[in-house]
């Protein structure tokens, strides 16, 4: 009895630290390879988005700007996408950090207006 509680408190911290969606590591492995390209990553992250895996394409934004800190589209995809999943703060910090130069000429605004609408269901 005493070692099963012993053991108890291990085999928490070990469900807890689980992946939500249990992938195999040849899956985590297949991610990160996608994600080792700027252009594979987003693709990646984009398809994700469409099928409506927010949290999933931001975890591979997050890959992708991890290698590639000034890629500006996934910069802008970030944005928009922790605008999605009910971040307004940090989508804002996103896009504060984003210069109207990189983007095609009204590319960020469009954004901060495609998100508003999404702030404001959120209130």
């Amino acid at each position: 009895m005493i070692r099963r509680l012993s053991f108890l408190p291990f085999a928490v911290l070990l469900c807890a630290s689980a992946p939500l969606a249990a992938e195999t590591l040849d899956e985590l492995d297949a991610l990160a390879d996608r994600t080792a390209d700027e252009a594979s990553g987003l693709a990646l992250a984009r398809e994700q988005a469409a099928r409506g895996e927010w949290l999933e394409a931001l975890a591979s934004l997050e890959r992708v700007l991890a290698l590639f800190p000034k890629s500006h589209d996934a910069r802008l995809d970030h944005a928009v996408l922790l605008c999605r999943v009910g971040d307004p703060q940090g989508a804002e910090a996103e896009f504060k950090r984003l210069d109207e130069d990189d983007y095609e000429k009204g590319a960020i605004e469009r954004a901060r207006a495609d998100c508003r609408p999404l702030i404001a269901e959120e209130r």
